[in-house]
């Protein structure tokens, strides 16, 4: 387990610690239950090798999370969800979640963190690329749920492929 503190914050991230499934789900769910399901999602969060979560003392709440996948044959970490509560947005939470992800990740010498984003997605394309990340591909119908055949299928958002180089 990482742990990362800062006193003069009311925050405190944490690495691989015992989250339970429904701290992870109550940052996950408001933003992602819609596309995946809650099935999809527990499958989704009991498959990774990485979950950091954000908790915030003055309300006693996870209020960000990150899914987090190793393909250590290509030295690389693949964001799979990254998330923060919406009461919590604009307070500068998700930097400092991906900049502790981004520490963690070059001391444990990885070259490179990916993730995929909506390409409307504005806020998010913002902070990765504040971060460091750039687009690499885009990616047509990216976001298209799986389970929905194709003669159904209404458009669906694009997405970038996003890099951050660690080396």
């Amino acid at each position: 387990m990482n742990f990362v503190y800062d006193q003069s914050s009311t925050i405190s991230i944490y690495h691989n610690s015992i989250f339970s499934l429904a701290d992870v789900e109550s940052v996950l769910e408001p933003l992602f239950g819609n596309y995946y399901g809650k099935e999809k999602l527990a499958a989704i969060i009991s498959s990774v090798d990485h979950i950091w979560c954000v908790h915030d003392r003055r309300i006693n709440q996870y209020v960000a999370c990150a899914l987090v996948q190793s393909h250590n044959e290509k030295d690389v970490l693949y964001i799979k969800l990254f998330g923060v509560a919406i009461s919590s947005q604009g307070q500068g939470i998700g930097t400092r979640l991906l900049k502790a992800i981004k520490k963690w990740a070059r001391q444990a010498n990885y070259f490179a963190v990916i993730l995929h984003t909506q390409i409307n997605n504005d806020k998010a394309i913002g902070l990765y690329e504040k971060l460091g990340f750039e687009k690499q591909y885009l990616f047509k119908d990216f976001f298209r749920p799986r389970e929905i055949p194709l003669s159904l299928y209404i458009h669906e958002p694009d997405a970038y492929q996003m890099i951050l180089y660690l080396q």
